[in-house]
């Protein structure tokens, strides 16, 4: 009885690790891709290797890498020509087309809808 409980037990933690992985995968590639605010012009571009590009409403480009932890939590690694870094945390929710942004310093919220990328 002990040795069934415990075949439980594992099988039940391996199909929670996988199930796990599964959405951490699908989180990064629900991202991916371009999004514009939906109230203004600032654009926020997620790439496939982990990195980002983001224009602002008045045009300024900043461009770093960026993580995803198992909560759903989006940090940004800003590099600046001084080759200092600055850390944004933003939690992250995405529902079909459209993403919320919600700063956790700030308590600033953004809202995007995903645009067709540039060919």
């Amino acid at each position: 009885m002990f040795n069934l409980k415990l075949s439980i037990h594992c099988i039940l933690w391996i199909f929670g690790a996988m199930f796990l992985t599964s959405c951490l995968h699908q989180s990064s590639s629900a991202l991916t891709g371009k999004w514009q605010e939906t109230r203004g012009k600032a654009i926020i571009e997620f790439f496939e290797n982990r990195t980002f590009k983001t224009v602002d409403n008045m045009g300024m480009t900043v461009n770093g890498t960026y993580s995803i932890n198992d909560k759903g939590n989006v940090r940004f690694e800003i590099k600046h020509k001084d080759d200092s870094a600055e850390i944004i945390d933003a939690k992250v929710s995405i529902a079909e087309d459209e993403m919320i942004l919600l700063f956790g310093d700030t308590g600033e919220v953004e809202k995007y809808r995903k645009v067709e990328a540039d060919h």
